[in-house]
């Protein structure tokens, strides 16, 4: 098999890398080129993210309790869960803000059982899709240590480790691959004392879903080949997911990564093939760094 940086049609870091995208730059030496927290390069990057005008206008929308928008719709793009999902995305340092803003979102979201919902006092709403997509925020902004945050985890594995767990009403009862996405993404992030022998099943049950599942690229999946920004459910979603649990050298991985591959112009990047309305960091149908990031990401845990 060919080494990693070979699968690319070109070298697209310098553009990655351009001083007028903090975020990317941030996370491209960190996440691609493995540079340490200290690094003179990393540390710079990362000041100038604060100082972006997007980073600016969201910290000056939250409200003195700690919330964005209506503290009792959390869910808007516009809300606690929407700023705080761009604020990850963006590599914002945690700080006294966001760790009040994970608050917000834990009095407002969390049901007594641990699972996050539209409204905590229903658990209608509670799905694995819910809870596993927002604890990697949560931890992010430095809450791993929070009982509510271990809470949700506890409900995360739980709730995967039952027979039924992808059996989804809402895609016709059948494995739902966009949960089995959601619940990798948590379990990416669970805490090293609370990984167990059960944690690991429900893990590798997920990735199998993935890595296993009757995908139809030319229909019912179509959309997966579209990469949005931000991630939404697509492929390279999937991909990343799978990554982050050590499954890049699987043969089944690497069927599926082809496709993502294919997707790359000459120059080694990626298309953006959907934005955020509310706040978009991207334009549609224009290479994106965002989704090239993800892609190259990927790259480097490729077997080699």
């Amino acid at each position: 098999m060919p080494h990693a940086h070979e699968l690319l049609n070109a070298d697209p870091l310098p553009w990655l890398l351009e001083p007028a995208d903090p975020s990317v730059r941030y996370w491209t030496l960190r996440d691609v080129l493995g540079r340490p927290a200290d690094d003179s390069d990393v540390l710079a990057a990362r000041a100038a993210i604060g100082e972006q005008p997007l980073v600016r206008e969201l910290f000056a929308r939250q409200q003195p309790a700690g919330h964005w928008g209506d503290a009792t719709k959390p869910y808007t793009a516009e809300g606690t869960l929407g700023v705080l999902s761009v604020l990850h995305v963006l590599g914002v340092t945690p700080d006294e803000r966001t760790a009040a803003g994970a608050d917000a979102f834990l009095r407002a979201c969390q049901h007594e059982t641990g699972g996050f919902s539209m409204v905590a006092t229903r658990r209608s709403g509670i799905f694995p899709c819910t809870t596993g997509e927002h604890l990697p925020f949560l931890v992010y902004f430095g809450l791993a240590g929070d009982l509510r945050v271990r809470a949700a985890f506890a409900f995360l594995i739980g709730d995967m480790a039952t027979d039924d767990a992808l059996d989804c009403g809402r895609y016709g009862h059948r494995p739902c691959l966009w949960a089995a996405i959601a619940a990798l993404n948590g379990l990416a992030v669970l805490p090293a004392d609370m990984r167990s022998a059960e944690s690991a099943r429900v893990v590798a049950r997920l990735a199998g879903a993935l890595l296993d599942a009757p995908y139809d690229f030319a229909g019912e999946h179509k959309r997966w080949l579209t990469f949005g920004v931000p991630r939404g459910w697509d492929l390279l979603s999937a991909l990343r997911a799978l990554t982050a649990h050590g499954y890049a050298t699987d043969p089944r991985f690497d069927t599926l990564w082809q496709l993502v591959l294919a997707q790359q112009d000459e120059r080694g990047r990626w298309l953006c093939g959907s934005v955020s309305r509310t706040w978009p960091i991207e334009k549609r149908n224009r290479a994106s760094k965002w989704v090239t990031l993800d892609a190259l990401r990927i790259n480097a845990k490729v077997r080699s």
